[in-house]
């Protein structure tokens, strides 16, 4: 059942993976509506299924918004647009190539994660050209009954990045461009994955969302942040900081990524408090993952590969 946290304004948890409080897609109704993230392949008939309870027994969808096209952002895309024809789907013009072939994209996925993990998420289906809107650096969307949406590029996460901002109610829809922030873990994971990490561009977003007055962050990994946004966003510069510090220092002296990825589990688990057989297995791959885009980052930084 999608969950209203602001008044127009839905979460949907799309169980990625089959796992609840995983990846989070946003719904904003107003006189027409907009799907902001899709999540997983696997993620679609979840989505549908959703909608339709949304939309009192209709698929009731004007615009479908991936923040990036990573997997777990825009991989239902293409089976959406199926049951949706009428849906207009608007992506970064840096990013609309993969919706239309996603071969790459996958290839990608399935060198990081592996075929067993590629079952699970699924796979995406290619979008014809001519229901892929490509979109530049800001593009404003308004759905009518207040509902103003500022669709701006963010990149650091990715290159093809984007944030949507609620204009009326102040609220950050921002993609992977902030940390994660798993239910039970009360702090930002950095979302800093290889290829498109960018550490200058990453913590530029994040000063530049501190000078927003925001009301709040809707994140995918998952769910609202209303308290303390301004605090959440200054762990995230700080974490940011340190996680690439130490890359920089184990590219410089030689060690492995594994070594690396260690020191950033140590991190996490004394954040956390918890020890390392407690902390769920989505949280340890996301934590590899960023320690594979800040060991890349900071190899790219030193020259040395």
């Amino acid at each position: 059942m999608p969950t209203e946290i602001s008044e127009g304004v839905f979460l949907i948890d799309t169980l990625g993976a089959g796992t609840p409080g995983l990846v989070a897609s946003y719904l904003v109704k107003g006189e027409r509506s907009a799907l902001i993230d899709t999540g997983y392949p696997s993620s679609a008939s979840t989505l549908l299924s959703e909608l339709r309870t949304a939309g009192a027994g209709r698929l009731q969808v004007d615009f479908l918004i991936p923040t990036h096209v990573h997997l777990d952002h825009a991989g239902a895309l293409g089976h959406l647009t199926k049951e949706i024809p009428t849906a207009r789907v608007l992506v970064s013009e840096h990013g609309a190539k993969h919706l239309i072939d996603p071969s790459r994209l996958v290839e990608s996925a399935t060198r990081v994660f592996g075929d067993k993990a590629m079952a699970v998420y699924g796979n995406p289906v290619a979008l014809p050209r001519e229901r892929v809107e490509a979109v530049g650096e800001e593009y404003r969307l308004d759905l009518g009954a207040g509902k103003k949406l500022k669709i701006f590029w963010t990149p650091g996460h990715a290159w093809h990045h984007m944030s949507v901002l609620l204009e009326n109610e102040h609220l950050l829809i921002a993609g992977d461009a902030v940390g994660l922030h798993y239910p039970g873990f009360d702090f930002p994971i950095p979302a800093t994955p290889p290829p498109g990490f960018d550490e200058e561009r990453y913590v530029k977003n994040l000063a530049d969302f501190m000078n927003m007055n925001l009301a709040g962050l809707l994140l995918p990994h998952f769910g609202p942040v209303r308290e303390n946004v301004g605090a959440f966003l200054n762990a995230n510069i700080d974490t940011i900081g340190q996680w690439e510090s130490e890359a920089q220092e184990a590219v410089r002296t030689g060690k492995p990524l594994d070594e690396l990825f260690e020191v950033f589990m140590t991190d996490v688990l004394e954040r956390s408090g918890r020890s390392r057989k407690e902390i769920p297995d989505h949280v340890v791959r996301s934590v590899k993952l960023s320690a594979m885009g800040c060991y890349t980052y900071a190899q790219a930084k030193t020259g040395k590969q």
